[in-house]
């Protein structure tokens, strides 16, 4: 079967654009987020520079690298659980350790009645032949792969599942991320808590359980896996997603790092085939 590395070579053109309009050579600034009230460090932070669209995301303790152009710049900071917060460039290159100051939530309890919720669906798409490949379309910390998935009906989700058709990775990281979805445009996280999963080891469908977070939609949603840790710098090639090709619409998303926009695999490539990508949603319906 062949594989498409379509979105891998886009990447590499999109960031070539960016940086040669800057004219300057990019440098990397080392740093740490910490919780301002303990002082520990706050992992799998999404760190910008949103006009640059340089990215990245904190380690597991709180580390980060982030490449940058020289200028008059704002770096954001955002994570679950966490107040966002902007920095000048500046700033940051005289001191580089940035306090986040958490929020507290009310979380609205969610009830699911199994009278009325009984009927078990899968949403999005589930490939079964291995088909084609495709990957990640950055090799910036931060970049995102998800699949638009259409809700007709409320849905209480009990899982999330990715195809893989090739796995070489080892110690990789990745996010598990769920937004909504309107108008072909993608919205606030639904899913309000870090979901890391570790690179699978094996091909075939990937499963994640999400019963304990309890989630209910009624509208189109994105599902998407998003890459926060490197394993010794071996970048996140080794592992590709199953796809098809369609006649119809693409159902397939990506951006490039943190706080980049997302964009369709269609919108960004004029000549591309149409894919699907095989990720997909368990759950039960009213």
């Amino acid at each position: 079967m062949r594989s498409l590395f379509i979105i891998t070579t886009l990447s590499v053109l999109t960031l070539g654009v960016t940086h040669s309009s800057n004219a300057q050579s990019s440098l990397d600034l080392h740093g740490r987020v910490v919780n301002s009230e303990t002082g520990g460090g706050v992992p799998f932070v999404n760190i910008g520079i949103e006009n640059l669209g340089m990215g990245t995301v904190s380690n597991s303790e709180g580390n980060y690298i982030l490449n940058y152009n020289p200028g008059e710049h704002i770096v954001l900071f955002s994570s679950i659980g966490y107040r966002v917060k902007n920095v000048p460039l500046s700033d940051l290159i005289n001191n580089s350790t940035v306090q986040l100051i958490p929020k507290t939530e009310m979380l609205e309890e969610v009830v699911i009645n199994a009278a009325k919720f009984g009927s078990k669906v899968n949403l999005g798409k589930k490939l079964d032949k291995k088909g084609n490949s495709i990957g990640f379309s950055g090799q910036l910390l931060g970049t995102e792969i998800g699949a638009h998935i259409k809700v007709k009906s409320k849905t209480a989700i009990k899982s999330a599942h990715f195809t893989i058709n090739f796995t070489g990775a080892d110690s990789l990281l990745f996010r598990v991320n769920l937004y909504n979805f309107s108008e072909g445009k993608v919205g606030e996280k639904i899913l309000k808590e870090n979901v890391i999963i570790k690179a699978p080891q094996r091909k075939g469908t990937f499963d994640v359980d999400l019963m304990p977070y309890q989630l209910i939609v009624s509208n189109d949603v994105l599902l998407s896996l998003e890459w926060v840790q490197d394993d010794n710098g071996i970048g996140n090639k080794g592992l590709m997603f199953r796809s098809k090709r369609v006649a119809s619409s693409s159902n397939l998303y990506t951006k490039t790092t943190s706080f980049a926009e997302f964009k369709k695999l269609t919108d960004q490539i004029s000549l591309s085939p149409k894919l699907i990508v095989g990720f997909y949603l368990e759950g039960v319906q009213e």
